[in-house]
């Protein structure tokens, strides 16, 4: 397990990647100055890459990475001194990555609602996982990994404790 200084301000669970919540809400929260696109799909999909890149807010940097080179450029990360938000596209991932890099919290922001999924965090959730994806999230927990879900910012934190 591998934890370094990277300022790190927010790692967001959220199957659209960026939007407009994203966008403009959390990286005005939170101050940050790189998104970093956590998703071995769209990392490997240059249309995908191509879009992701439109949606990005000017003076703010974006990477698109798989999981695997994520990893690999947290030494980087670490040396630069920005202001950093995470976005994953899917819970498996985001704990692939935590398995290697420990991140002290997630937002659980959105995941989509599909056959066999159940609402989880608070009344109004858009957050939705299906049994591989609650084990996938038990095991954040298990890793020390405090897991909310949020929306947007202006809206209540629900801590997500048991699934």
């Amino acid at each position: 397990m591998n934890a370094g200084p990277a300022n790190i301000k927010l790692a967001r669970l959220d199957y659209r990647l960026l939007h407009g919540q994203v966008v403009f809400s959390w990286i005005n929260t939170v101050g940050a100055q790189r998104i970093i696109v956590v998703d071995n799909d769209a990392a490997t999909d240059d249309v995908k890459k191509g879009a992701l890149r439109l949606a990005k807010p000017s003076g703010v940097y974006l990477n698109i990475f798989t999981v695997e080179r994520a990893l690999k450029k947290m030494p980087k990360l670490n040396t630069l001194g920005e202001s950093v938000m995470f976005i994953f596209g899917n819970v498996h991932e985001m704990l692939e990555f935590c398995q290697s890099y420990k991140l002290d919290e997630v937002n659980f922001g959105a995941a989509a609602n599909h056959d066999g999924a159940k609402p989880v965090g608070g009344k109004d959730t858009s957050v939705f996982l299906d049994d591989a994806e609650i084990a996938d999230a038990k095991k954040l927990l298990e890793l020390g990994v405090k897991i909310y879900e949020q929306q947007t910012p202006t809206q209540p934190r629900t801590d997500i404790t048991e699934l």
